[in-house]
């Protein structure tokens, strides 16, 4: 049980910046006032938000995960120049170099591919925020579907 609120609450974590957003850009007059009455899409978001998205990532739990992990070309033009095992020498030259060592490059690109995996994770799951009803329709239909096929196959086999 702790695991399924836990689950539950980083689905709500993960959209909750872009639901504000959105739901203030849908919200606000063309002055930039808050101004808060209900319309369509602003219910559509506000239910897609609090049940839709959980629902989906329940569903379909490999969503949550980011399948895009950014690696750039200067990280991996240093991985490569570096390598994984470093002699003694190198590392002493990396310590004490007083340039930019290669260690502190590679850090730092490492840094900028993680903070656009982020980006693009937020990016997503805004994305499956505002698609989540009809993508839990597409999902139940397709599983309905496949049990319907099954227990057509079974009925006729007899």
């Amino acid at each position: 049980m702790k695991k399924a609120f836990r689950l539950i609450g980083s689905d709500y974590i993960r959209c909750a910046i872009f639901f504000v957003i959105a739901f203030y850009a849908v919200t606000a007059d063309p002055s930039g006032r808050f101004h808060l009455h209900w319309t369509l899409i602003n219910l559509y978001l506000t239910s897609a938000y609090l049940f839709g998205h959980p629902l989906l990532m329940c569903l379909l739990p490999r969503l949550a995960h980011n399948p895009f992990q950014m690696i750039s070309v200067a990280s991996r033009a240093l991985n490569d120049a570096t390598g994984q095992h470093q002699t003694i020498t190198q590392i002493y030259h990396n310590a004490v170099n007083p340039v930019s060592s290669r260690d502190m490059l590679l850090s730092q690109n490492e840094y900028r591919d993680d903070m656009m995996s982020i980006s693009v994770s937020f990016v997503i799951h805004g994305c499956l925020l505002l698609l989540s009803w009809p993508l839990i329709g597409l999902v139940l239909l397709g599983r309905g579907g496949k049990v319907l096929i099954h227990r057509l196959m079974i009925r006729f086999t007899r």
